[in-house]
């Protein structure tokens, strides 16, 4: 059977789409996938996609380009994670193939299409049906014994393991890493035992990795599942690593700071007037407002998901002085870290979510 995958952000591409696709190769099908327009793109993703053994691999290209590909697409079952929909269903209607959606949060209702997501808290139309993270998955890939044995960063209690998550996006990281190294010696001056590493995954180049070396960031390219399972508590940004943190049982704190508002794209009509002097960080503060309204004051995914403070968060005017206060209390609060984990792991859920998937979108498991 030929499958054709559509994604588009590094979170979608690296946390959903690889065990999907290794489950697909397991079963012998034949994959396509291709990469949408995406805002919040690392640039690096035609890099990772290269890893996934997948057959045809299109992308990333301009939205009309996409648009033109995706109608000549023959296919017999079109999974889409990520990105939008609209390309999905275009393809659907010329192939003739069956349309299947995952996502956490479906924002419509899809006539035809298989609605998927991972908790039942992410339900938001009686049609749509939980089949577990597939970011679990993705972090078992990562735990295996040559992984392990790799890591080497052994427990002390006296020397707290802490990883800095400087996220997906290039401009972030590239304009993060001076405040990092500031991060890291308040940690150093509260914690002076505390071990800092830099996680980024394994498709990142070598000459990023050579800049943050220098800085003494001690940059390594490992699987989450390996690294943060072998941690003791993380700083990170919102997004996809913060379930990938979950699934762990890592502790940490997600931090938002106001200073790095220029860097993070807006979706929609809005991102047109970003770009505008004084106005355009005006506009992306009142978004990440709205954002934080909308999802009761949390930016946290498992936070946001499950309605309830378990990972730390700090956001707004923020700085590394303040930050490194946080995690100090949070690492000298031992039976709190244990909770931590303890409650991070109880919303985990069961692991196998792409098979699930791939049962549905193939045909082989229990229709929706």
């Amino acid at each position: 059977m030929r499958v054709t995958i559509l994604t588009n952000g590094p979170g979608e591409l690296w946390g959903w789409v690889r065990p999907v696709a290794s489950e697909l190769r397991k079963r012998g099908h034949s994959i396509s996938l291709w990469l949408l327009p995406c805002p919040f793109s690392s640039g690096h993703e035609r890099e990772a996609a290269s890893l996934l053994g997948v057959e045809k691999l299109e992308g990333p290209s301009s939205a009309s380009v996409i648009w033109n590909g995706v109608a000549n697409e023959r296919t017999d079952s079109i999974i889409q994670m990520g990105g939008d929909i609209a390309f999905g269903l275009r393809m659907a209607k010329s192939s003739g193939a069956s349309l299947t959606v995952y996502s956490y949060r479906h924002k419509k209702n899809i006539p035809g299409a298989k609605l998927l997501t991972a908790y039942p808290e992410q339900i938001t139309f009686p049609e749509t049906v939980s089949i577990g993270d597939l970011v679990k998955d993705a972090v078992n890939m990562d735990a295996v014994p040559s992984a392990l044995n790799s890591w080497n960063w052994h427990k002390d209690i006296a020397s707290p393991r802490i990883l800095f998550l400087p996220g997906s996006r290039p401009n972030i990281r590239k304009a993060a890493i001076h405040w990092l190294c500031e991060l890291r010696d308040e940690i150093l001056r509260l914690i002076p035992n505390a071990r800092i590493r830099s996680l980024f995954p394994q498709f990142m180049p070598e000459n990023e990795i050579v800049t943050w070396r220098k800085e003494g960031l001690e940059p390594v390219r490992a699987g989450a599942g390996v690294a943060m399972r072998n941690s003791d508590y993380a700083v990170t940004p919102p997004g996809t690593n913060n379930f990938e943190m979950m699934h762990s049982g890592l502790p940490g704190l997600v931090i938002a700071p106001e200073k790095f508002l220029a860097h993070i794209p807006v979706s929609g009509v809005a991102a047109f007037f970003t770009g505008l002097p004084i106005v355009g960080n005006f506009i992306r503060l009142k978004a990440l407002l709205h954002t934080v309204k909308k999802w009761n004051g949390f930016i946290s995914l498992p936070n946001r998901t499950f309605k309830k403070n378990i990972l730390s968060e700090l956001w707004g005017n923020v700085n590394p002085a303040m930050i490194a206060e946080r995690v100090k209390r949070d690492i000298d609060d031992t039976e709190g870290l244990k909770a931590v984990r303890e409650e991070l792991l109880k919303h985990s859920g069961n692991e196998g979510a792409s098979v699930r998937l791939c049962d549905i979108a193939t045909g082989t498991g229990d229709a929706l």
